[in-house]
Order: structure tokens, then C-alpha cells, then sequence
């Protein structure tokens, strides 16, 4: 429908009733009938009581008492009640649709504040929202959107949203899937990356969802999309990426050029101590054992990146094979194991479990330290202990001892990263790990590493982590 204004409407009511003036002259002064053709009154009268209500009872009034006056003046011998019963019609006819038309107008306004309501909640958002038709038309876009974009609403509003906002590139494909959603009536359900252009022309990347709007009859009519922008974010994270990288390739190549280092000096070393005797010998083993500390701190920090830059991705390990190839990295040591096949939900990593335990075990031991294994299965797990008759670990020390740079006593090597990262493990596999006495109350008499590994008929839960806290070795 056209628009008027208060003017034009005022302009067409004056003409109506004009022509109604002539009609009923024309029927009673010129064609001397008696009848006049008053349902041409009928429509000034609705239009009167849509546009201003009431008002149309003034309108009804004045053209039923015209017909009444005309009959009176040039017909008075036919004036009949009919002429009364239709003044009285155009009354009612004008209560009737005024009474309508302030219900319709009543609504409309509840409509347009509802609509308000949301178009602010739509403006203090702090992302783009936008309704587009389902023939690719903007039906409404909120201020954030166009702040976004670059342009002012009139400016977007009606326009193709694929081709005024998206990238060439993308078009077609952007418009195959939103046609795919109206037809289909849902649409694609997480968020995702979506590429906008600017007035200005710069590219910005959206993290951006969308619904399906529907019509009255339940038809999908449209798309409601919301958009963020993350371009900043994205750009951030790819420089941290490529930062990530180049640091990752320092740390081989440093890890790399120690580790061959570390196997001279070895080499070496041991040439050395086949050749000397008495205190030099002594000497030469020591040299030993730091240049086998520098070889364990870069096992240790070559752990900790697999388990910082790789997600948990589980599968069923042989325990048995794992832990009689921790077993055979000591054999200097003394170790019961009663092998059993079993599987349990792990990786590659596990063996770093058993290395730190048994190493444990072997470097903080007295010597002749007699080490434990036992595996027990239960109920949807399997429970693994690895006992030993060391010096133990103090009551004091059993809480912090798998947090980083705490070690069991203040004898020996070591900075206190080995069971640190076997908590970790062991949490990453969906188990748990703890510290007792190996006898009950008795933590001179050694200590008993007890943690739980998931079957493989079991589904993976991973336990809660706990913080780390890191306490500064004592000198």
C-alpha cells in the first residue's frame, strides 16, 4: 500500500466527499429519482475511520444527513424510513471499522515497540546481526554491522549481502550454502570462519552462526546471522604459531647439538675410566654422572614438549612389553616383576612413566635397592605399583611431590621434574597416581608408587588436573 501523507489523505477525503455531494445532487435535482447511490458513501467513510478512527462517525453523520437534506429539499414526497435506516448504516458502518481500526493501529504499535526493543538490544550488541531474505536481500542490519562494514543502513538495506559484503571468492560458494539452508530448513549448526569485505576493501574474518527464520506458515523465509570479529585474534595467532615454530626449531637444533655432544663426552668418559684408577677414576665417574644428568634434563624437556603440543589421543598398549623394556634399561638394578599380559589405554609415552619410577628408585636408593612391580586389575581399570626399600618419602613431602622441583629426600640428583611428568601422564591417560609407604607407617622402610591406567574396554575420562606448585629446590 502507498504511503500518504497527512495532506494528500485530507486532499483525497475532501474529493470523495465532493464527488458524494454531486452524486446526490445528480440523483435528486437532475434524475429526479429517488435513490441515490450511496454505496459510493461507503468509502470515505472506511478511509476516514482507518486513518483517523472516530473521526469517520463525523464523516457518516454529515453524509447521511446529506441524503436526508437532498430528499427533503427536491424529493420530499418519497422520503421514506430507508433513507433514515441508511444514515443510521453509515454511522455504524464507521463505528465498526474505527473500533477495528484502532485494534489494528494498537497492535502495530505494540508490534513496532516490541521491534524497537529488539533493534536495541540489536545495537548495544557488541557483534554484527543481520536478516537476510531468502532471495540474498538485507532485511535488517544492526549498528554494530554497518559500524563493522563501513556503511550506513540505508546504504545496505535491500542490497545483495553475497555480493556487497562478501568476497568475490567466497560468493558462490556462501550463496550455495545459505540456498542449501533455506531449502532445507536448518542450518549449519557450529560456528565458523567467515570472510567479509569492507567498504573500504579490507578483508575481515568473522567467527560467525546462523538460524533459519521462518514465516507464519512455518516456511523458511530467511537466514538471522551474527558475526564477531576475529581477525585480530587470527592474525595474533598466527604470529605466535610462526613464533612457536621458529622456537621449536632452535630447540632441535640445540637439542640436537647437545645430545651429540653429550655422546662424546660419554664416549670419551668412558674411555677414561677404563684407563684410570684410584681418584681419577672417581673423578671420571662423576664426570659421568653430570654428563648423564644433561642427557636426562633433555629427556625430560623433550617429554614435556610431546605432552604440551599433542592432544590425547589414546589406544590399547601392551603394559607387559613396556614395562620389560623399562626393565631392561636398568639392568644394574634389582627388579621383581611377575609379567601378565595386559592392555591398557595409553601411548607412546607411557615407557616415560617406568623410566622415572624405576630411575627413581635406582638413583635415591641405598645400594642393593630391591624394586617391585605389580599389576592388578579391577573394575575398568588396571592398578600398577612400583615399590621399593629406598629411604623413602617423608609425610610432609607426599603432598607436593609430584608438583615441579620437589624431590623425596635432599640426597642425590635430579630437579624434581621426573615425577612431575609422570602425574601428568598419568592424568593424560585418564588415571591417577599417589604416593604410600611401602609398610603402612613406616616411611623409612621405603615408598610404594601406586597409579591406575584405563582398559580398553572402558571409556577415557580424563581426571582433573591439579595445579602445579612450584616449590625452589633447596641447595
Amino acid at each position: 500500500m502507498i504511503a500518504l501523507t497527512k495532506q494528500q489523505r485530507v486532499g483525497v477525503l475532501i474529493t470523495l466527499l465532493a464527488i458524494s455531494v454531486f452524486l446526490t445532487y445528480y440523483f435528486h435535482a437532475v434524475l429526479m429519482l429517488g435513490t441515490v447511490f450511496s454505496h459510493f458513501f461507503y468509502v470515505p467513510i472506511i478511509l476516514t475511520a482507518l486513518w483517523w478512527e472516530k473521526r469517520s462517525v463525523l464523516v457518516a453523520l454529515f453524509l447521511g444527513g446529506l441524503v436526508v437534506v437532498s430528499s427533503l429539499l427536491y424529493r420530499p414526497d418519497i422520503l421514506t424510513l430507508n433513507d433514515y435506516g441508511r444514515a443510521l448504516m453509515f454511522v455504524l458502518i464507521a463505528l465498526v471499522v474505527a473500533s477495528l481500526s484502532g485494534q489494528l493501529k494498537r497492535r502495530e504499535r505494540e508490534v513496532e515497540k516490541e521491534r524497537d526493543l529488539v533493534r536495541h538490544y540489536l545495537d548495544v550488541a557488541g557483534g554484527l546481526f543481520v536478516v537476510i531474505n531468502a532471495d540474498h536481500t538485507i532485511r535488517l542490519i544492526n549498528r554494530r554491522g554497518c559500524e563493522l562494514l563501513g556503511y550506513c543502513e540505508e546504504e545496505l538495506l535491500g542490497k545483495d549481502w553475497f555480493a556487497t559484503v562478501v568476497p568475490e571468492a567466497y560468493q558462490k560458494a556462501r550463496r550455495e550454502i545459505f540456498d542449501a539452508a533455506i531449502a532445507s530448513g536448518t542450518a549449519y549448526p557450529d560456528p565458523r570462519e567467515s570472510p567479509v569485505v569492507t567498504r573500504s576493501g579490507e578483508e575481515l574474518i568473522l567467527a560467525w552462526q546462523d538460524t533459519v527464520l521462518t514465516g507464519n506458515d512455518g516456511r523458511p523465509v530467511g537466514i538471522i546471522g551474527s558475526g564477531s570479529d576475529i581477525t585480530g585474534r587470527i592474525r595474533v595467532e598466527g604470529e605466535l604459531r610462526a613464533a612457536h615454530e621458529e622456537a621449536n626449531l632452535y630447540l632441535d637444533i640445540m637439542v640436537h647439538d647437545i645430545n651429540n655432544a653429550n655422546a662424546v663426552a660419554l664416549g670419551y668418559t668412558d674411555l677414561l675410566t677404563d684407563m684410570l684408577e684410584g681418584k681419577e677414576r672417581e673423578m671420571t665417574l662423576k664426570l659421568r654422572g653430570g654428563v648423564n644428568r644433561s642427557i636426562e634434563i633433555i629427556q625430560n624437556v623433550s617429554t614435556l614438549r610431546r605432552l604440551r603440543s599433542s592432544e590425547t589421543v589414546t589406544r590399547p598398549v601392551d603394559l607387559d612389553a613396556v614395562i620389560r623394556a623399562g626393565i631392561a634399561h636398568h639392568p644394574d638394578a634389582g627388579i621383581i616383576y611377575e609379567g601378565r599380559p595386559v592392555e591398557v589405554m595409553a601411548d607412546d609415552l607411557l615407557a616415560e612413566v617406568f623410566a622415572n619410577l624405576i630411575g627413581n628408585a635406582e638413583k635415591f636408593g641405598n645400594p642393593g635397592v630391591e624394586v617391585v612391580i605389580r599389576v592388578e586389575e579391577s573394575d575398568g581399570a588396571v592398578e600398577v605399583s612400583v615399590e621399593d626399600t629406598g629411604p623413602g618419602v617423608p609425610d610432609t613431602v607426599k603432598p607436593l611431590l609430584f608438583t615441579r622441583f620437589v624431590r623425596g629426600t635432599n640426597r642425590g640428583s635430579g630437579k624434581g621434574l621426573g615425577l612431575y611428568i609422570t602425574r601428568m601422564l598419568i592424568s593424560r591417560y585418564g588415571g591417577r597416581i599417589r604416593v604410600e609407604d611401602r609398610v603402612p607407617g613406616h616411611p623409612e622402610e621405603g615408598a610404594a608408587f601406586r597409579f591406575t591406567l584405563p582398559r580398553p574396554d572402558r571409556p577415557w575420562e580424563p581426571q582433573p588436573a591439579v595445579n602445579p606448585v612450584a616449590v625452589t629446590p633447596r641447595p
